[in-house]
């Protein structure tokens, strides 16, 4: 059973991000054969090694602080505080030199590895995202990095529309367009895919009416963006038909 699509805030940039973010691993890993990605999960696993660590020491040196009192453990407090701190260090580099905003690295069954970095800027609707395509040699088929705009997969609702990203996924990535013109990319399409996409104009009104801007991680407080009208003209001619 497929979960309901999230609704975002529009003027949250780094909420816009993280929704197409987490569209990325569901369709690439669910490609047909032989087009599927396996995800890999060693990057995060040092993650989370290093965290974790790092609060158990923490954890044990209180605990140990608590129940002994601080003569039985002043000896371990500072080779603890410094395995702390070097964790901590080897974490901060993880993340920001290692990652680097990595949100995919994944592999097909020749040994192909597909590699994806994102970024955004506050206040800008732009999405960047670094391909990087390589053969089981190492060797670089893909390298390079593409940008689109929110506005191009995200509804005046504020619900991604996972055929448009999909897309805009095939027409920038030479595999996933390979994969879609032999038809093989399945797109799947939330029941919020029939609501008129946000386009410029809509987004331009959006950021000036009440100084409203996009924000990064704050959602701005103002009204809700206008949805077209469908005109009554049916009920207006059954009436002169009967007079």
């Amino acid at each position: 059973m497929s979960s309901p699509p999230q609704k975002v805030s529009l003027y949250s940039v780094n909420d816009l991000k993280n929704a197409t973010d987490d569209a990325l691993a569901p369709y690439l890993t669910s490609l047909p054969k032989p087009y599927t990605f396996k995800q890999l999960h060693s990057s995060t696993n040092v993650r989370l090694i290093l965290g974790y660590t790092a609060v158990i020491i923490a954890g044990v040196l209180f605990y140990a602080d608590y129940k002994l009192g601080w003569d039985a453990t002043k000896a371990y407090t500072g080779p603890a505080c410094v395995a702390y701190f070097v964790l901590n260090s080897l974490l901060t580099y993880w993340i920001w030199a290692v990652e680097a905003g990595t949100v995919f690295v994944g592999t097909r069954e020749g040994g192909q590895k597909l590699t994806l970095k994102s970024s955004s800027q506050k206040y800008s609707p732009s999405y960047k995202l670094k391909v990087s395509y390589e053969a089981p040699s190492g060797k670089k088929w893909e390298n390079k990095e593409i940008e689109g705009s929110f506005t191009q997969w995200f509804n005046t609702h504020g619900y991604l529309q996972k055929k448009e990203f999909q897309s805009w996924l095939a027409e920038n990535i030479e595999v996933l367009g390979v994969a879609k013109k032999e038809g093989k990319a399945a797109i799947s399409e939330p029941a919020t895919d029939n609501i008129e996409p946000i386009d410029d104009a809509t987004l331009a009104a959006i950021s000036s009416a009440g100084g409203m801007n996009f924000s990064s991680g704050v959602d701005a407080v103002g009204p809700a963006p206008p949805v077209p009208a469908t005109p009554s003209t049916t009920k207006k001619g059954r009436s002169k038909k009967k007079a």
